[in-house]
Order: C-alpha cells, then structure tokens, then sequence
C-alpha cells in the first residue's frame, strides 16, 4: 500500500471514530497531492454530510462522479445527500443509479425505500426495504422502519408475521422481541426493555426530530406549559431541573429559561450526542433511568418526564423514584398516553409498542408514591395513522 493510500485509509478511520477535524485534515492532505481523486472527494462529501453540511456534499460527490460515474458508493451516498434535502426525486435517481451498477447492494435498497416512503410510494417501499433485508439481515433500522410501516398502514396480520421471523431469525434481538408482545404474540411485559429502549433510539437519534415534527408532536410544550400554568413552582427562574428521559433535548429550550442547573438522563447514547450539540445542558447522563434516580444525590425543584413513561407498564417505580430526587415541595411533570375512560386495565400495551394508562391508575401510583397532584389534564401529543394520540399531563408536587 502507497503512503497515499494508507494517508486516505488513516482519515477514513479517523471519520469512523467520529474524528471529523482530523478526518477533515486528512482529506485535504489527500487531495492537495490528489485534486482529482473521486475518493478524496466522495470521502469529503461524506463527512459533510454527516456534519449536516448537504450542499457542499453534493458539490463534492458530483465532482467524484464527474471523474468516475461507476462509483457505486458516491451514487448511494449522493442520494442520501438529496434526501437530507429533501429533494426526494434526485434521491431516487442516485438508489435506482447505485442499484443499476450494484444489484446486490443492500445499502441502496435501503436508501431507495427510505425515498420511496418519503415520497409516499409505501408498497415499493416495502418491497424495497424487504430487498435489503434479504440481502443484509442485519440492517435493524431498515427491520424497525419496514414493521413501524405495516403498523402505520394498519396491517396487523403482516406485521405479525414479520416480527415472528425476525425473532426466529435473531432471537435475542430485544425489538422483535418487544414488538411480538405489542401485537399480541408474546407475554405482556412490564415495562420495554433496556435493549429495546436503547436500540429503538439509538438507530432513529438521526431522524427523531424530523420524523416527531411530520408527527405534530406537541409533548414537550404541552407538558412545559402545565407546569408554568399550575402555580406548582414558587418561583421560576433559577431552579435545579432534571430533564428525565431527555432524548435529544426536545425539552431544553422549553426548561433552560427556569434552570440555574439543567440536568438530563437518558438510556441512548445517540439520542444524548444529540442534546450535547444543543448546548443547553449543564449535565447528561447515560443510564436507565429508575436506576440513576435510585442512586442519584442531587435534588431538584422540578423533574420533567416527557413522552418517556409511555415505555412502562408498572410506573410505579419511575414514579417513587422520582420523588426521591425532589426538593420538599419539588414538583415532578410528566405525560403519558391516555388509555380510553371505558378500559377496564391499568395499562396496555399497544401495537406501536408503546404502553397507555388509565387515569385512576395513574392517580392511584402517584399518591402511593408520596406525590400530590395539582393538575391531570388530557391533550394531543402527536398523531399517528391521522389520528389524535391523547395523552395525560401530570403536575404533582412531593408530599
């Protein structure tokens, strides 16, 4: 190997790791002795685009492809460029394009239904998605998007039966293991758990954001404007705050306002690298969160847990534990999806995979939890199949 080769090889590796001054340095090195190198270039569009710089990246992939228009991995990477855009049309181009030149490349049939669901075109993009899981069935993220699909297009049936050979096909993953309990092929767990939790978020921290505001997902503010509208906090500006089940912050700019101190917890390393880039917390964690409530020191005027209990059943734990890091006094604000009035369950768990309560449970684990509620109302959280997703809205203060 040249000492080019092992230079471009060097900066690649450092990209990986997720270095992207030193993958940046490398690059340039590279291509100053090599201009013309549809590597150098490809390898520097990349790295803009995982820097959310889309334009430039597709200025440098174009140029990659100018000086070798059978570089398989410049199409595909060009089309999620585009995609990013959401220039949907250029992105199909560039699957179908990679697809042409490499018919077993699972990537590009993972990218071209990723377009084609964007785009709306949901049975190509099932049989698009189903490509690429024949090719590569490892690709869990394309696994989660082709299930989470049939749900939103109301096929139980055939989701059923997907995640049933998932599970065959990799029995200790915790998703389809997770999913055959939603659609009601396995034992009702308690709660979701911490596998399914972490590589549920983990594989969509890139999209949440984006894919939450398609949903008109209102959590957040809704909760924040609870709090502010219940008179539960003495006063609010220069509170200790913890952002339970923070994700990527969604919460931050709602609670920074109030915080002296603003703390998060969350499970998803992903989902938090996502909160550092906003800057707004003086403190992330990464850790289930009943077990850092349980072994936490600090104490806080108001713990915020939005849209994060709907992944447990038995809420009886995440609530007490959440008492426990309150100030005497401290209010604890959280939201969780509202099981109909008529249900007989405490809890369910639906075929999204996500668990809805009862109202009479939820008061009733809050007052054995030693908190008092100032104010349970019901709002929309978010829509999902164009339906409202009705939520309740919790305000309690620590007794």
């Amino acid at each position: 190997m040249s000492t080019a080769e092992q230079r471009l090889r060097d900066a690649i590796g450092k990209h990986r790791a997720g270095d992207h001054l030193a993958a940046e340095e490398g690059y340039r090195a590279h291509l100053r002795d090599f201009p013309e190198d549809p590597s150098g270039l490809h390898f520097l569009g990349l790295l803009r685009n995982h820097q959310d710089r889309n334009e430039e990246a597709i200025q440098l992939m174009l140029a990659a492809l100018e000086r070798d228009p059978n570089y398989v991995d410049a199409w595909s990477n060009l089309g999620v460029a585009y995609f990013q855009m959401r220039d949907y049309e250029r992105a199909e181009k560039c699957a179908r394009k990679a697809i042409e030149l490499a018919p077993g490349f699972a990537n590009a049939w993972a990218n071209l239904g990723m377009t084609l669901r964007a785009r709306n075109d949901v049975e190509q993009a099932l049989l698009a998605w189903g490509k690429a899981l024949d090719l590569e069935p490892g690709m869990r993220n394309i696994a989660i998007s082709y299930g989470h699909l049939l749900y939103k297009l109301n096929r139980p049936a055939e989701a059923l039966e997907f995640y049933t050979r998932w599970q065959a096909a990799t029995p200790d993953d915790p998703i389809p293991q997770h999913m055959l309990a939603a659609m009601g092929g396995a034992a009702l767990p308690t709660r979701a758990s911490d596998g399914y939790v972490r590589a549920t978020f983990d594989d969509f921290a890139d999209s949440f954001d984006r894919n939450l505001q398609d949903l008109g997902y209102r959590a957040p503010q809704l909760l924040c404007d609870a709090v502010r509208e219940s008179g539960a906090l003495a006063r609010q500006e220069g509170l200790q705050v913890l952002d339970i089940g923070c994700g990527t912050g969604l919460c931050g700019p709602l609670l920074r306002p109030l915080a002296r101190k603003l703390v998060g917890v969350d499970l998803s390393p992903n989902m938090l690298s996502k909160a550092a880039l906003r800057a707004l917390y003086d403190q992330l964690n990464q850790a289930e969160l009943t077990e850092w409530l349980g072994s936490c020191e600090q104490r806080f005027d108001l713990a915020v847990a939005a849209d994060v209990l709907c992944y447990f059943g038995d809420v009886s734990l995440a609530f007490a534990r959440a008492r426990e890091v309150l100030k005497p006094g401290g209010c604890f604000a959280c939201s969780l999806e509202a099981l109909a009035e008529a249900a007989t369950e405490n809890y369910t768990l639906q075929s999204h995979g996500r668990y809805q309560h009862s109202r009479r449970y939820v008061e009733a684990m809050l007052k054995d939890a030693g908190l008092r509620v100032v104010t349970l109302s019901q709002g929309v959280l978010r829509h999902e199949r164009q339906d409202a997703v009705a939520g309740h809205l919790v305000v309690a203060v620590r007794v």
